[in-house]
């Protein structure tokens, strides 16, 4: 079984901004830095999203503010219908 390499945030960020500038190709990087393309896109698209201390673009952070908006609202539509069945 192989050992699960874990990378530093930096090391991510560096990755990212290399393919976002257009420097180096997606399969480039992959085969450079022996990583999956899979991890890759992953990467990018926490980057977009701001996880790794830098700013996320403004698309992404309204898609978090959705998904966060869409658990809240399931969470409260059970608790309504169980409210609502008598169960308090």
């Amino acid at each position: 079984m192989r050992n699960q390499r874990n990378f530093s945030l930096e090391f991510k960020r560096q990755v990212v901004v290399e393919l976002l500038s257009g420097d180096s190709r997606h399969a480039q990087l992959c085969r450079r830095y022996n990583i999956s393309p899979s991890l890759l896109y992953h990467w990018k698209k926490q980057y977009s999203r701001g996880k790794f201390n830098n700013e996320p673009t403004c698309e992404a952070a309204l898609k978090d503010r959705v998904d966060k908006l869409e658990r809240l609202l399931g969470r409260l539509t059970l608790e309504n219908e169980f409210f609502k069945k008598g169960y308090s």
